[in-house]
């Protein structure tokens, strides 16, 4: 069953997890889009998108008009769109943005991804670099924005597979067992409602839990 975390006559809000794409491709078999028609009796349109390997927040609308409402929407910033994730090494400032342009066919394109770090850990096993653990705020909606932000200025998040530190992983891997981007679409804030938070994944938790200067899950 997967996880429905908000709902009206429009939208669906889904807890994605980890793992399981957003929706067909070559190759794939279950989808995000394939589990909700058959849990829930309709044919979902998604409002966005998540990688398959991040867990969390995810819009469906209903029908197609409300799939057009809700991507305007999300395109005029009216929906707040907050990460959590695990980075190796950090950010120099504890908060701040980043607004490097983002290339995707040869055209570039702005974008904007605050953040804050809410924990340095790491250092007791002497890692190095060290972790981070940050929560981040789209101000755009770029491909893979957050991963090639954070990639760009030398903090790639843990576990990614295309921009990040490939040695690092697979070290990662062989001692804690590391097997998924830690990377977690953590909250949506939709105009006249409550904030919209996504449950921990096993996989963030599993992982935090081994590092015995992470603060503590209240962080979480």
């Amino acid at each position: 069953m997967i996880g429905i975390l908000f709902e009206n006559d429009e939208v669906v809000v889904v807890d994605k997890p980890a793992g399981l794409p957003s929706q067909p491709g070559e190759g794939v078999g279950s989808t995000v889009l394939s589990v909700v028609e058959a849990e829930l009796g309709f044919k979902p349109y998604p409002v966005h998108r998540l990688d398959k390997e991040t867990a969390g927040c995810m819009i469906l609308a209903r029908n197609a008009a409300a799939a057009s409402a809700w991507s305007n929407l999300l395109a005029e910033r009216g929906v707040g769109k907050f990460y959590r994730a695990v980075c190796a090494g950090g950010p120099l400032t504890d908060r701040g943005s980043y607004s490097d342009d983002l290339v995707k066919g040869g055209k570039a394109s702005s974008a904007l991804t605050r953040f804050s770090c809410l924990a340095r850990f790491g250092r007791n096993e002497g890692v190095s670099p060290a972790f981070s653990f940050l929560e981040l705020e789209l101000g755009s909606g770029r491909t893979h924005q957050i991963r090639r932000h954070m990639a760009m200025h030398g903090h790639p998040v843990l576990g990614d597979d295309k921009y990040g530190n490939f040695p690092l992983n697979r070290q990662l891997k062989k001692a804690v067992g590391l097997r998924h981007l830690l990377l977690w679409s953590y909250r949506l804030e939709i105009p006249g409602n409550p904030p919209i938070i996504a449950s921990r994944p096993r996989h963030f938790t599993d992982f935090l839990g081994h590092w015995s200067d992470f603060p503590g899950m209240e962080v979480l």
